[in-house]
């Protein structure tokens, strides 16, 4: 989560919500089985707030973790 190509990523992604609401996906149901959490910490740790869609009707918010 340290190296420039993930770091121009991760500001890319950002750059591109242009304040609006964004999703990611992929497959794994849980984000702590995910690169999803990886993409989240980096994300809350930058102030973005992350909220993962579990399954229809449930949801949670990202944690995060202060690398």
């Amino acid at each position: 989560m340290e190296t420039p190509l993930f770091i121009d990523a991760a500001q890319a992604l950002v750059a591109a919500s242009k304040g609006a609401a964004i999703c990611i996906m992929c497959a794994e149901t849980d984000p702590a089985d995910c690169h999803r959490s990886h993409i989240s910490d980096w994300l809350v740790a930058h102030g973005e707030r992350v909220v993962h869609l579990i399954a229809p009707g449930e949801q949670r918010e990202h944690a995060g973790r202060l690398f």
